[in-house]
């Protein structure tokens, strides 16, 4: 996790990442391998500078020819790498801050590059995060869990912070693309808490209701 990041430390110029289902939040952290040329030249030019690149999910779209992206992303910073013998980078991303598109930029080196608009979430360099009381969260969690038959202690997970917690859940349940995003717009944290608790609700209900259909 990054210390003391602050607004004078965002890029004017971000080169941003298009991976669908791979979203990182603030204060939350992603490993990533990467191995295309173009993303091999994106995180050699970073790691000389401000180390910071926008992960964001491709819009989906019935044209699979489509370049299209959603309109938020969020930055992470490199925190660590690795450079392996085969040419690939393996990396882990610490979230800092989400942003909007303002505008997409020349394309560099086969990798695209967008102006960011940091405004509208300048919060996320707050922690506030031990102010969420995630009681109800967990307790959906631990339906989720014992519906898909995944055998996680729960008392385990709750000594994780908070802010590790919010980030980790995405990553580990099998929400699709469109969810995701959703987590990753939601305003506030307690929007986000009550994203992550519907989402794990209507998937645990939802098995259920099968059950009962092919019961009856």
């Amino acid at each position: 996790m990054i210390k003391n990041f602050s607004k004078s430390d965002l890029p004017d110029t971000l080169p941003i990442f298009p991976l669908p289902g791979a979203v990182v939040f603030p204060f939350g952290s992603l490993p990533l391998n990467i191995f295309e040329p173009r993303y091999i030249a994106m995180i050699e030019s970073v790691l000389s500078t401000h180390r910071i690149i926008g992960m964001i999910q491709p819009a989906v779209h019935k044209n699979k020819n489509e370049k299209k992206l959603y309109p938020v992303g969020c930055a992470g910073k490199i925190i660590s790498f690795t450079e392996t013998s085969d040419s690939r980078f393996l990396i882990e991303l610490s979230g800092t801050l989400r942003f909007k598109i303002k505008k997409e930029l020349t394309i560099l080196k086969g990798y695209r590059r967008i102006e960011p608009d940091w405004s509208p979430f300048l919060n996320d360099l707050k922690n506030d995060y031990h102010l969420l009381n995630l009681s109800t969260l967990l307790m959906e969690l631990k339906k989720y869990f014992d519906k898909n038959s995944i055998n996680v202690d729960l008392n385990e997970i709750s000594k994780i912070s908070n802010e590790q917690i919010l980030a980790s859940i995405p990553q580990i349940c099998s929400f699709k693309v469109v969810e995701k995003q959703a987590i990753l717009e939601a305003t506030t944290l307690q929007d986000r808490v009550d994203v992550l608790t519907s989402l794990l609700r209507m998937y645990t209900l939802e098995g259920n209701e099968n059950d009962n259909d092919t019961i009856n």
